[in-house]
């Protein structure tokens, strides 16, 4: 096989990797029965995915702000139309309104969840702490020559971000930082897929699904976590490896994940608003009705991609 098609095969399955890590997102966000196993593995999986293609080649400055124009100005934008959008939504239904100092905070100063959880801007602490993630482990690979200590100081880090509250969302990326190291390492292992699906097994047998909620850093058990999260990512992995072709609307999905990350709790709402109003149908209709509203943005961006909203994501 030529390096182009190596190149291009392996964009393919990475797009459709980002799909389904996107898809278990929209599906997260919306009471379900499967709520409680996306969960246990959809955030560790863009993580990964981060670490995918991390390069050291950039000086640290350049490698600062080509991370900070992708991750964190969208950031900035979204969520403050997320606090603007709540606010109206609050006056048109006569609710008590968000408390400014406290949303301001949360979006310029702690960029997390917990902040952030009564507005549309819930979803967005995930970009901050990618970007204090992914310049970490890319000073850690730059300057620590050795992988065995680079690991140590991987997991010290790691393990140091459950015992703080760090404005900047530095404590969430500190806690993403061992996945968006292992990306690497995930992304070029080349396993059987089987002992993986029967440790999961094991683990789900002994212990059911173990828990997460990375965005409160709340683990049912670190090391089981870590082992869940990341047996379930291979496995995805090796499935998507499987298509030897991406039909056009993976390939409009894939690349568009951060537009449908952010988005995806307004069509959420609506679709959940919709449906109960309807007063028929359960999650999978919710679940139909935002990924199709989804879709209709994408054509829209597909169509007027010059548009300045479009211009980072």
């Amino acid at each position: 096989m030529t390096d182009t098609k190596m190149k291009k095969t392996k964009i393919e399955w990475v797009v459709t990797l980002k799909v389904i890590g996107i898809t278990a997102v929209i599906l997260g966000h919306i009471a379900s029965p499967l709520g409680a196993f996306i969960f246990s593995w959809h955030m560790p999986l863009f993580f990964f995915m981060a670490g995918f293609f991390l390069k050291t080649n950039l000086e640290p400055y350049q490698f600062m702000v080509k991370e900070f124009q992708r991750l964190m100005i969208p950031y900035f934008i979204f969520a403050l139309l997320a606090l603007l959008i709540e606010t109206i939504k609050r006056m048109l239904l006569n609710r008590e309104q968000l408390d400014s100092v406290v949303a301001m905070k949360g979006v310029f100063f702690w960029m997390d969840m917990e902040a952030l959880i009564n507005s549309y801007a819930f979803v967005l602490w995930f970009l901050p702490a990618l970007f204090v993630a992914r310049f970490c482990t890319y000073v850690i690979i730059k300057y620590v020559g050795s992988s065995i200590i680079q690991l140590f100081v991987v997991a010290g880090l790691f393990l140091t971000s459950f015992h703080f509250q760090l404005p900047f969302a530095m404590d969430n990326g500190l806690n993403a930082l061992i996945f968006v190291y292992l990306g690497g390492f995930l992304y070029k292992a080349e396993y059987d897929i089987w002992p993986f699906a029967l440790l999961l097994i094991g683990i789900y047998f002994f212990y059911g699904f173990p828990t997460l909620d990375m965005s409160q850093k709340q683990y049912a058990n670190i090391l089981l976590n870590i082992i869940w999260a990341g047996a379930c990512s291979y496995i995805l992995i090796k499935l998507s490896k499987q298509f030897n072709k991406t039909p056009s609307l993976v390939v409009l999905w894939g690349s568009n994940t951060m537009l449908l990350f952010i988005l995806h709790p307004y069509t959420n709402n609506v679709a959940s608003v919709f449906v109960d109003k309807l007063g028929y149908g359960e999650w999978y209709l919710k679940l139909a009705l935002s990924l199709t509203m989804l879709q209709c943005v994408l054509l829209v961006k597909n169509k007027f991609h010059t548009w300045m909203i479009f211009k980072y994501v």
